[in-house]
């Protein structure tokens, strides 16, 4: 029997609140700012940061890539150079995201090589990170240079940034891959990261291809997700569509646990709807008061029990409200990414690369958003 989409997740328990803010809030909230096109316009032409301020375009980035390791994320960036108004003019950018909040106690090396390795000792250059900083040495032990180090997001993320003045880093700069193997307390990547440094363009076709691939991920986690709610009793909560007795309904939720991390992103989430439904100057006034709500929960549910459910929601509306309003889209990206290192589900991993890919499209990330898709692809293979 064929049902509507309204029809079918109108059947799924309130219980998983996960599901409506992935597809009510893509038909709700942004609907309404669809005409808002002066006004986008106006707020975008702000928006826009040249890639240099921020590392440089994205050439690899890589979940969990170390087993048995804190070590969530590991991104390269393409090397900067001319760059204004930073500390050094020439820089390649390194990231680490951990799992806890420790960055600053890892130690861990880094192996760089600009052609195919022969072996795991076949290396042009070593990053030493340990003790708040990064050193760069050659093949032979000698120092070359310090890296400028930051401590970021409460002190889960180590940016690095390699200046390239010394001549075997400049390297680099003509590679077209460059390999990366990482090494920390006894454990190691299997073999080397294989990074394609050069910039890549979109055909017409791929672009189609690129689109269709990602409705049916999407079309692919919802099936998974119908049939598993489906089975599940409902909650005590009222129907999702009255948008103000929810809001009153996890208001005295909150209430009585001003900790409930669920109950607070789901009161963000329909505060968001609400603005969708509202005229233009309650809707901005009315969104923003919802990100408040579902930030401090994403901030509340960190490596706690939920956290998946709490960062879904909060993507989920990220993506779904107009970029250039709200600039939301990168961070939406990030709470996606962020899950897939959580999760075992497998469509869930590709749904999120796919969401990441979308939302990093709308910022203008598109070294992120192809490799997002990437990742996708790979997951369902």
């Amino acid at each position: 029997m064929n049902k509507t989409v309204k029809e079918i997740f109108a059947a799924i328990s309130h219980k998983y609140h996960v599901l409506t803010a992935v597809f009510t809030c893509f038909f709700g909230i942004a609907l309404f700012f669809i005409f808002s096109s002066t006004m986008t316009s106006f707020v975008g032409s702000f928006l826009h940061v040249h890639p240099s301020y921020t590392g440089g375009e994205i050439a690899g980035d890589f979940v969990t890539p170390v087993e048995n390791y804190d070590l969530v994320r590991y991104t390269v960036y393409q090397p900067v150079t001319n760059a204004k108004w930073q500390q050094n003019a020439e820089y390649w950018q390194l990231l680490l995201e951990f799992k806890n909040r420790d960055a600053g106690n890892q130690k861990l090396m880094i192996y760089i090589k600009f052609t195919e390795p022969e072996s795991v000792t076949d290396y042009d250059i070593a990053l030493q990170i340990s003790d708040g900083e990064g050193k760069v040495y050659d093949n032979n032990g000698t120092y070359l240079c310090s890296s400028e180090y930051y401590l970021l997001n409460n002190g889960s993320t180590i940016k690095l940034r390699i200046p390239l003045q010394d001549k075997k880093i400049q390297t680099v700069l003509g590679a077209k891959k460059t390999y990366h193997y990482i090494e920390a307390d006894k454990s190691a990547t299997s073999s080397p990261l294989e990074v394609n440094m050069e910039v890549r363009k979109n055909s017409r076709k791929e672009k189609a291809e690129n689109a269709a691939y990602v409705k049916h991920v999407k079309e692919l986690y919802a099936q998974s997700r119908t049939a598993e709610t489906f089975t599940t009793q409902a909650s005590d909560a009222p129907s999702s569509d009255d948008i103000d007795a929810c809001l009153s309904y996890y208001s005295h939720k909150l209430e009585a646990n001003p900790e409930d991390y669920l109950s607070m992103v789901y009161y963000g989430m329909y505060y968001a709807i609400k603005g969708g439904q509202s005229n233009i100057m309650s809707a901005v006034s009315l969104v923003n008061k919802g990100f408040e709500y579902m930030d401090k929960a994403a901030e509340l549910s960190y490596n706690k029990p939920d956290e998946i459910e709490a960062l879904l929601t909060r993507a989920s509306v990220s993506a779904s409200v107009p970029e250039q309003v709200f600039a939301k889209s990168e961070s939406g990206a990030e709470n996606f990414i962020r899950i897939v290192s959580l999760t075992d589900d497998i469509n869930l991993k590709a749904y999120c690369y796919v969401m990441a890919y979308e939302c990093y499209q709308k910022c203008g990330k598109d070294s992120n958003a192809f490799l997002s898709l990437q990742e996708a692809k790979k997951v369902l293979q």
